[in-house]
């Protein structure tokens, strides 16, 4: 009798330890559900915007979360498939230059509280600016993943690199205008070499008068283009006036100026020119003058040899 009772009590929890553990798994079930159903329009949000919402897993293994369908629209089709299957191929697409950039998210180096900029390839060769801000997600002190919205800048970068072109460029002849000269000059350090050629076209105003402006603007074109041959620091300072910056020694002045003479002479362009150097530059100004008087001097000459005898 007692033996009865002992297996008819085993028999109870064995039934009462099923229900219990089926009352569990209904619980979680309903839990799940309810989260995935918490989670799907989220999903299907993310999955319309235009920015791309990523999350990027360091830890445990090295591998992408999640990434919005968006970045196919800029990279290309197939992207976030490839992501998918190998996240190296990020490290792949992004501009060597942003490389280090990458490698710092991901170890937690970067400055999450500022914009990142980095350009991307995309599946034709091309490089686009993306805007991103990252999020870095620590277990304890430890890094296991980072979760950002990268934005197509592409447009705004493009945008602001045309006006800074614009506000350094000289709009007509394409060479660095008068604030990028001072600029530079504004950089140039202390106790350095530094050599001044100083540019002034002799047939400016005769062109200008016999043929109109619009042959004179030609003029300036064709000066521009024969000095950017010879040197990349080239600087329009306003009318005819162009002058060129080098570093260096003397003797690479005087080649240059040999040079930039013999090049306007093919040319067919009438221009005086000076110059100065200094092995240890303290004072730009006296450097300029000495090189804008050489200059004057040489076209006072040139004016000398073509004015008619009596």
């Amino acid at each position: 009798m007692k033996i009865f009772k002992t297996g008819v009590y085993v028999m109870v929890e064995f039934i009462l330890g099923i229900l219990i553990g089926l009352s569990v798994a209904f619980i979680a079930y309903k839990i799940r559900r309810q989260v995935k159903q918490a989670d799907e329009p989220i999903t299907r949000f993310t999955d319309q915007m235009k920015d791309v919402i990523y999350v990027f897993d360091v830890k445990p293994v090295f591998r992408f979360r999640y990434i919005s369908p968006s970045l196919d629209d800029y990279l290309g089709e197939g992207t976030v498939a490839k992501n998918y299957d190998d996240p190296n191929d990020c490290f792949h697409r992004i501009h060597p230059d942003d490389y280090e950039l990458l490698v710092q998210k991901v170890t937690g180096q970067v400055n999450y509280e500022e914009p990142i900029l980095q350009r991307w390839q995309t599946n034709d060769g091309r490089y686009l600016w993306f805007e991103e801000y990252a999020t870095p997600i620590y277990e304890g002190e430890e890094l296991v993943a980072v979760q950002g919205v990268i934005r197509n800048v592409e447009a705004a970068v493009t945008e602001r690199e045309a006006l800074v072109y614009e506000s350094r460029h000289d709009s007509l002849t394409g060479v660095w205008n008068r604030r990028a000269f001072e600029e530079t000059v504004d950089r140039l350090p202390i106790a350095s070499t530094c050599g001044v050629i100083v540019i002034d076209l002799n047939d400016l105003k005769q062109v200008n008068d016999t043929y109109g402006h619009s042959a004179g603007d030609v003029l300036l074109q064709r000066a521009a283009h024969v000095l950017t041959r010879k040197s990349p620091k080239v600087y329009r300072l306003g009318g005819d006036e162009f002058v060129v910056l080098m570093t260096g020694s003397d003797q690479e002045l005087s080649e240059l100026v040999t040079a930039i003479h013999f090049a306007f002479e093919e040319a067919g362009i009438s221009a005086a020119v000076g110059s100065s150097f200094t092995e240890d530059h303290t004072d730009f100004v006296a450097l300029y003058d000495k090189a804008d008087q050489a200059m004057y001097e040489q076209k006072r000459c040139m004016k000398q040899k073509t004015s008619p005898t009596r």
